[in-house]
């Protein structure tokens, strides 16, 4: 009966070991393989402003879980906002996200993407990578993933889910908390 038991413990560490192994190994590949496509496809010379977002809108809706994080970045408010508000909200978030990023990336032409390693944190799997551009320093960025999707990005510690709702959050509380006022102003 001993025996039994030791060999079922043995067996369950074992494949419990091989899931999150599994789990950052496919991670890893996905921020790879994201970056990689990311890097070349928002980063050609002469690409018009409109390419570059239809570019970045497609990453954008492959990658990113723009739902949980449009939810992240409105924190206590979103609770205070109607079902249409949210609604209305998060395609006025994608669509911020989609211009704003989509001209930083011209950037980064040149630039170097390395992903160095993944680790299991709580319900996220942590990619850690590097980014750097010709002639600069080394830029640390962990994303962090979960169900297959990003949450949040950190650059050099710093994320960018939390500067995005201290943003949002400043931008409400100076409108009096009027969320309408507020999806105006994004609209």
């Amino acid at each position: 009966m001993l025996k039994r038991f030791f060999y079922f413990l043995v067996i369950v560490l074992f494949v419990s070991q091989i899931a999150p192994s599994q789990a950052t190994d496919t991670a890893k590949s996905f921020i790879e393989d994201l970056g990689r496509r990311a890097i070349e496809s928002l980063t050609t010379p002469g690409a018009s402003q409109s390419q570059l977002e239809a570019n970045f809108q497609s990453l954008l809706e492959e990658g990113f879980d723009v739902q949980a994080i449009g939810q992240f970045v409105m924190g206590r408010y979103w609770n205070r906002m109607s079902p249409d508000q949210q609604a209305r909200f998060i395609p006025l978030f994608e669509r911020r996200l989609k211009t704003s990023y989509a001209n930083r990336f011209q950037e980064y032409r040149g630039v170097a993407f390395n992903v160095k390693s993944a680790r299991k944190s709580g319900s996220y799997i942590i990619v850690s990578s590097t980014i750097q551009k010709p002639g600069g320093p080394l830029t640390p960025v962990d994303w962090n993933v979960q169900d297959g999707k990003i949450q949040d990005v950190k650059v050099e510690g710093v994320s960018m889910s939390i500067t995005i709702r201290d943003e949002y959050s400043a931008l409400v509380q100076s409108n009096n908390g009027d969320i309408e006022k507020f999806l105006d102003i994004l609209g």
